[in-house]
């Protein structure tokens, strides 16, 4: 299933919410340590850990504490300038 519907839904609203001083933003997330898409069985597997280094810059999941800085960042008067921006947070998986 693709992504890219809801994506393009934030970047048009966004848009659409800026002039009303409302901003509207969204996190894309993948890699990102979470007990239900990587249980301690996942991330100790070895094809895994593989993956992780194989395909993700990072070379390890993003921590939970990272990704709720980088959402508390987004609510802050100094993200004020983001209006309709998706915001990959996967350890670089994206950019390849």
């Amino acid at each position: 299933r693709s992504y890219k519907p809801r994506l393009a839904y934030v970047q048009a609203a966004g848009a659409e919410l800026a002039p009303q001083n409302v901003q509207l933003n969204a996190i894309a997330q993948n890699f990102v340590d979470n007990p239900t898409y990587f249980p301690p069985e996942v991330q100790a597997n070895p094809r895994f850990q593989a993956r992780l280094a194989r395909e993700v810059p990072l070379g390890r999941l993003v921590s939970a504490r990272e990704d709720a800085l980088f959402a508390a960042y987004l609510c802050s008067d100094a993200a004020a300038c983001f209006v309709g921006q998706v915001f990959p947070v996967c350890g670089g998986w994206v950019t390849r």
